[in-house]
């Protein structure tokens, strides 16, 4: 109610007004209140009141299948923007076909606190890896930035003798891409004409990019949590994951400008059109091996319909290929129930 600005809890989500962007905020502030992490993938825009009432208690019941009835683990590292709906939906599509265990980065918080480099992404991720999954091989799945904080943490497990199974990237580059200002105009007009992002979130992006860009992003924190309308203010909450997304891409930014370590695994790019770059993105630079699969849409919509019903095959293919008989059997007997 707070979120949506309601005076009824009722109905569904998308017909009550809500988007994406504000489930996002509404699942962020339960969590808050009841002291614990939920599952993105249990959520959608189109979820009726009592069934998000039973997602939040499914989770504070901790309501799980037996853990062998689950198929190997695929961990799943986002862009900037951090595990949003779009994602949590591609998580759940490829359930059986993997257990699709997100990732988080540290906060906005953490990031002002210190905890702002590509290194501090992949010292978080590597902690909830070992929670989850403390032995055995590991696959992992970056998209953007999440390409680069996966090669980091495939670093880190190779390090400790742990075996990499699959590392998978979502379209990210290593290499400069020339600039293309008249692209980047003609796709925001279009995101902007099929309601996928409202002007009120380019301000919020615009405030944030200026404030970065001057030094000041802990100064306009504190005025937001001085001066907005509690928790639930709606650009307030933009304003700072905005802030949060330009302060990780910065990290990204300043990582692809350092040395990087030769990986002695094989990666699996999974690659959208870019004109005037190179096939392999600067990949075959830094791994053993490199697969390349051409995939459908741009960088920003990989994942989202009606790109992901041709991407989606192409990356649990991608995947499966690299199952033990044992894992094979394990997803065969899932997929039969």
């Amino acid at each position: 109610m707070q979120v949506l600005n309601t005076g009824v809890a009722a109905g569904n989500w998308d017909d009550a007004g809500g988007d994406s962007l504000q489930l996002l905020h509404c699942v962020m502030a339960i969590e808050s209140a009841i002291g614990q992490e939920l599952g993105l993938e249990a959520f959608t825009v189109g979820m009726s009141f009592n069934e998000m009432v039973e997602a939040v208690l499914s989770a504070q019941a901790g309501e799980r299948r037996e853990k062998k009835r689950h198929p190997p683990v695929l961990f799943l590292f986002p862009g900037s923007v951090g595990y949003g709906p779009s994602l949590a939906a591609f998580a759940a599509a490829m359930g059986k076909v993997a257990r699709v265990s997100p990732i988080r980065y540290p906060g906005l918080a953490a990031i002002l606190d210190g905890h702002d480099s590509l290194a501090a992404m992949a010292a978080a991720a590597l902690e909830q890896i070992n929670r989850a999954q403390p032995a055995g091989p590991v696959r992992l799945l970056g998209h953007s930035l999440g390409g680069a904080v996966a090669f980091e943490v495939a670093a880190r497990l190779l390090a400790a003798g742990r075996p990499v199974r699959f590392l998978g990237i979502l379209d990210t580059s290593l290499l400069d891409e020339p600039s293309n200002h008249w692209e980047t105009l003609t796709r925001t007009f279009h995101r902007i004409r099929t309601n996928r992002i409202s002007a009120r979130r380019m301000a919020c992006r615009a405030l944030a990019k200026i404030t970065v860009a001057i030094g000041r992003e802990a100064y306009l924190t504190r005025i937001l949590d001085r001066f907005a309308k509690g928790e639930f203010n709606p650009t307030s909450f933009r304003t700072k994951l905005e802030l949060q997304e330009v302060l990780r891409a910065r990290s990204f930014f300043r990582w692809l400008d350092g040395p990087k370590p030769a990986l002695p695994i094989a990666g699996t790019l999974f690659r959208c059109r870019r004109e005037g770059m190179p096939r392999t993105l600067g990949w075959d630079s830094v791994l053993a091996h490199l697969d390349v699969v051409p995939i459908k849409g741009n960088h920003i919509d990989l994942v989202i319909e009606p790109n992901l019903a041709t991407n989606r095959p192409l990356i649990e293919t991608a995947v499966v290929q690299t199952y033990s008989p044992a894992e094979s059997r394990k997803r065969e007997d899932l997929s039969s129930t």
